[in-house]
């Protein structure tokens, strides 16, 4: 049997940082993917770039979360 997930309380300081700086250029490229797309005429749906980053983003800062011994 699997064991719970808990959250660690505590992520040291290098950790956390790292994914906050991760999510500041995430957030960055998401909201500058839309402006690209169109000043650059490229005939594709912004979503098609954003959907993916943010999933793969989450799926990482869990399994960080998730894995990380106390």
């Amino acid at each position: 049997m699997p064991a719970p997930l808990t959250i660690p309380t505590a992520l040291p300081r290098r950790v956390r940082l790292f994914l906050e700086i991760g999510w500041a250029v995430i957030i960055a490229k998401c909201l500058a993917v839309p402006w690209m797309i169109a000043h650059w005429q490229i005939p594709i749906h912004p979503g098609w770039v954003i959907v993916p980053t943010l999933i793969f983003a989450a799926l990482v800062t869990f399994l960080v979360l998730a894995h990380w011994k106390d």
